[in-house]
């Protein structure tokens, strides 16, 4: 039987754990049957010591649920960083990370055989030169260390350009990394450099915080550095239930985030069939880039051309291209607000008047359904609404009849 321990090799195993248990709070440990029932109380003592008081439980019919609340509003720092605090590392990851700091803040810069030669002496063990090489690549890589090539031999030196630096040129850093922390993606990066600082948020509070965000952070890094280096991916993207997953290709060329939920989701162009597609960041387990694609630029400048086509981040629909027309009645003496807000969210959609007091909305897109919503909200003004996508609309009227025979409206 395998010893408990806080700290996580793969964090993929507790994004999931957060995300179907805790952030939704809808399943109980009932509805768990990937692995034994030991597994998931581990990473139940995982996520409990992780997010402390934010745990909260309730009972229902399914048993105990466990999930986690917390007002966004009031919370200086998102608790969910702490889950990438928690990998694990071996002795020797500590001990050469502690020698080899040490001994560079001695010399102003120092041959790799010296260096490897002088971490054995002090820690009284054998490490090759090559496992020490690793370790000052990775350093150089995160910006810690700087090497320089003389003749044969590669020397290291500590890099001069730390955020103690920064912060002495300008205070104010402090305040901008509180705000970038809470207010962008990759959050936990500001969160980091909070902690080893000590420097506290008691500045910013942030009304609109999507926390979750950061558990598939991981994810975004990838499918951003495929878009900047127009690579073509591979990616596993799991469905809704979670319990299904299956493995796309495409173009990755934007990444959109909506103005109403907060939702991320990805853009990508699959060739083979000509089409665009979206994908939630939060269903994407990995991504893989599979090689250079030299036609990205052209296909972000069709995505561009057909960008106002897209009401909500669908490109789907029956056919490629659907007509919504909606015929409105709107109190012009009283009600221009009306038409306003119309011209500020109907994007760019066409708006005639017909008569006095009767206006025709239409509008081009890609998928009529993304735009329900918000036809919904003129509800008791639509005089007639027609489109090509007849599913939509008779849905549309469908709800309507349903509504008259509730409230009993002759």
């Amino acid at each position: 039987m395998g010893e408990f321990n806080e700290l996580i090799r793969n964090f993929d195993k507790i994004r999931d754990y957060m995300r179907d248990f805790y952030i939704y709070g809808f399943k109980s440990r009932n509805d768990f049957n990937r692995k034994s029932a030991r597994t998931y109380d581990n990473e139940k003592r995982r996520i409990e010591s992780y997010m402390g008081e934010y745990m909260k439980w309730s009972y229902t019919k399914s048993g105990k649920n466990s999930f986690i609340s917390m007002d966004c509003s009031k919370i200086p720092v998102n608790p969910l960083y702490s889950a990438w605090k928690s990998k694990a590392f071996t002795s020797n990851d500590i001990m050469l990370h502690f020698y080899l700091l040490d001994i560079l803040n001695s010399h102003a810069k120092i041959a790799i055989s010296q260096l490897t030669d002088e971490i054995c002496e002090k820690s009284h063990q054998t490490f090759d030169i090559q496992t020490v090489r690793n370790k000052c690549s990775e350093y150089v890589s995160l910006g810690l260390l700087k090497s320089d090539k003389q003749g044969k031999s590669l020397y290291y030196s500590l890099s001069k350009e730390s955020f103690d630096g920064l912060l002495a040129i300008a205070p104010g850093l402090a305040a901008a990394v509180s705000f970038y922390q809470g207010s962008t993606a990759l959050g936990e990066i500001g969160n980091y450099i909070m902690d080893n600082h000590t420097i506290e948020n008691t500045l910013f509070n942030f009304k609109h915080y999507y926390v979750a965000h950061t558990l598939e952070d991981n994810v975004l890094l990838d499918i951003l550095s495929s878009i900047r280096n127009k690579q073509s991916i591979e990616f596993e993207n799991y469905n809704e239930a979670g319990n299904l997953s299956s493995t796309s290709y495409g173009i990755p060329l934007r990444v959109f985030v909506s103005s109403a939920t907060g939702r991320r989701y990805l853009c990508i162009y699959q060739p083979r069939i000509r089409r665009f597609f979206t994908y939630r960041l939060d269903h994407i387990k990995s991504v893989k880039a599979i090689g250079f694609c030299e036609d990205t630029d052209k296909y972000l400048k069709i995505l561009d051309k057909n960008i106002d086509k897209v009401w909500g981040v669908g490109f789907g629909g029956r056919s490629r291209m659907e007509i919504v027309c909606m015929k409105l009645y709107i109190n012009e003496q009283k009600e221009h607000y009306l038409l306003e807000r119309i011209a500020r969210e109907g994007h760019g959609g066409e708006v005639l008047r017909l008569s006095a007091n009767v206006f025709l909305y239409t509008k081009e897109v890609f998928d009529t359904n993304d735009m329900s919503p918000w036809i919904k909200t003129f509800i008791g003004r639509i005089i007639q609404l027609e489109g090509s996508n007849q599913a939509v609309i008779g849905r549309f009227y469908n709800d309507i009849n349903r509504m008259k025979e509730m409230y009993d409206i002759g």
